[in-house]
């Protein structure tokens, strides 16, 4: 995204970053993690009741787990509508609000893989449904994970338009090629970055992490997406070839 000439304050207000409608934008993108989750627990959740009604495996650990779940749940939908009352009224808190949102969807999707994980194996789920589910948890964790690049980074890139020497958590290429010409990553670059470094491990070409909290954020989402190679996929392809 390019602004002309100085950087606008209406558009960039450095009192309220980002803007009332990227926050808007990001909490109602943030929203559809745990809605996938929720649909990864209805499909797999039936597929365990139905082999425990065999009376092969126990299904009550499954119960506790998922009251756990849904006690994280309510509160993401708390948080939520708490969420939109802030960004209607352009409350000057709701970078707080926000953060606890994005930490509730998050644990609600480890919460999920933990189960899910522990399903699959207790219940000896076959290949077909591992599959579908290893796609709700990938969509998932790419959801919140662009979230958190985009929640730790924006503001700094946006500092930098008034500071060219402020620090930023990412580093984009076309940052250093438009470094006085008001150029801040939009949705597309943090989705880009985000996608990339689920399907590689690592960073786009010529993408960096240079921030403590960035690369903390990149060494959760490396290691969680090879957790869901190891754990999901290749057990579905195993199970499908036997």
């Amino acid at each position: 995204m390019k602004i002309s000439g100085q950087p606008s304050n209406k558009k960039y207000a450095l009192h309220h970053l980002p803007t009332q409608g990227q926050n808007l934008f990001y909490t109602f993108f943030l929203i559809l993690s745990p809605i996938l989750n929720i649909a990864v627990n209805v499909f797999v959740f039936e597929d365990f009741r139905r082999i425990s009604s065999k009376g092969v495996y126990q299904y009550s650990l499954l119960i506790y787990i998922s009251e756990i779940s849904g006690l994280v749940l309510g509160s993401i939908v708390a948080l939520l509508a708490v969420n939109l009352i802030f960004l209607l009224r352009r409350h000057h808190h709701v970078r707080r609000s926000l953060f606890l949102f994005g930490i509730f969807s998050t644990a609600y999707l480890f919460i999920n893989l933990t189960t899910v994980s522990y399903g699959i194996f207790a219940f000896n789920v076959q290949s077909l449904p591992l599959l579908l589910v290893s796609a709700g948890i990938y969509g998932s964790l790419n959801i919140v994970m662009l979230f958190w690049y985009w929640y730790f980074d924006y503001p700094d890139q946006v500092r930098r338009l008034y500071h060219p020497d402020h620090f930023t958590q990412l580093v984009f290429p076309a940052g250093r090629q438009n470094h006085h010409a008001g150029w801040v990553p939009n949705f597309l670059d943090y989705l880009y970055y985000t996608l990339m470094m689920s399907n590689t491990l690592g960073p786009p070409e010529n993408h960096s992490a240079s921030g403590a909290k960035a690369k903390i954020i990149q060494l959760i989402h490396s290691t969680t997406m090879l957790t869901l190679l190891v754990i999901f996929i290749s057990r579905a392809i195993n199970t499908m070839a036997s």
